[in-house]
């Protein structure tokens, strides 16, 4: 078990450390170490790093880390460190406005004497990309992995050859997936697939993608926009979200972001009898002890048959507030 440091995207509050979590849990046994504004330590096996990173949405970097610590123990802290053989270069980044006395040149001017006394300093092209991250405390790391954001946003619904405008960003399907504990290899179902999103991001991390919708032309666009970056539906049906589970059998997760808005069309039903029938229909569906990740625009009540795991809020824009829940089926 080593320690990391992961540098979390600061676009939400709560959920980038959450997916963190879970994605640690899942590929490896999982020791918390510190928390603070914009990142997390955690010991984990070295071995869970690529797939971590692979799946990761709402991390910046992943880092092997080498002390966190008060600023006036920074310049001891680093005296006792030795980096690995190899050039390096320094980088700072500051969370937020968090400690603003701090001069950032300063400090890597201070830390790259101490670290030049046994490694070479190469700011081109360095072995070693050392980080300074400034927040509640500053914690410093070696980086081992940078997230590739720009592959998502290369499949943000405008890209796709079937797009309608409502869609969850890429980063927040992929994070919702991530979130249900869904592992690699297993089956996952958005019964309101729409134009694939959700599925698209399931699949980009190896697991098997599973659609519906009572649209057919979802479906169909749904297919298509897989297919045209590289992936196939497993199982898709043109079917009421209450039939998945006589068509499809047991699934691992539901992931879904069901229809709602003035734009939408449910065929005349109440959204939230919709709502309603669609969990009822997913308890159904779920293998014990799987997970459902659902957005919604208003808070969920209570649920019969699930635990909560988790519940984030995301303002979208003034008329709406969209709402992440996480439920496992008890």
């Amino acid at each position: 078990m080593d320690p990391f440091l992961f540098e979390l995207s600061g676009e939400h509050p709560s959920m980038p450390l959450a997916e963190a979590l879970t994605l640690i849990s899942i590929h490896s046994p999982l020791r918390m170490i510190e928390i603070g504004p914009g990142y997390l330590v955690s010991e984990m096996e070295r071995g869970a790093l690529d797939t971590i990173a692979e799946r990761v949405a709402l991390t910046h970097r992943i880092g092997c880390h080498l002390f966190t610590c008060h600023p006036s123990e920074l310049l001891i802290r680093a005296k006792r460190i030795r980096l690995p053989e190899g050039t390096f270069s320094i980088r700072l980044k500051r969370f937020g406005g968090s400690m603003p006395s701090i001069q950032p040149n300063d400090i890597i001017r201070k830390l790259g004497a101490i670290f030049a006394s046994s490694n070479k300093v190469d700011l081109e092209n360095p072995s070693l990309e050392v980080r300074v991250f400034v927040s509640d405390r500053i914690s410093v790391h070696i980086v081992e992995k940078t997230i590739d954001r720009a592959s998502m946003d290369s499949r943000k619904v405008a890209l796709r050859p079937y797009f309608s405008p409502i869609s969850l960003h890429p980063r927040y399907a992929r994070a919702l997936v991530n979130l249900t504990g869904a592992k690699k290899g297993e089956r996952v179902l958005d019964p309101f697939c729409g134009t694939g999103g959700i599925l698209l991001e399931a699949a980009d991390m190896g697991l098997i993608p599973i659609a519906s919708d009572i649209s057919k032309d979802m479906v169909d666009g749904c297919r298509e926009n897989l297919e045209h970056f590289g992936y196939e539906l497993y199982e898709d049906a043109v079917c009421d979200v209450a039939d998945i589970a006589d068509i499809f059998g047991k699934v691992d997760a539901v992931v879904t972001d069901p229809p709602y808005g003035r734009s939408t069309s449910t065929g005349g039903e109440p959204l939230d009898e919709l709502y309603t029938r669609a969990l009822s229909a997913s308890h159904r569906v779920l293998n014990c002890g799987g997970s459902i990740g659902i957005a919604l625009p208003h808070e969920m009540s209570k649920t019969k048959g699930f635990r909560d795991q988790y519940h984030f809020s995301q303002k979208v824009h003034r008329s709406l507030t969209r709402h992440y829940h996480v439920l496992r089926k008890k």
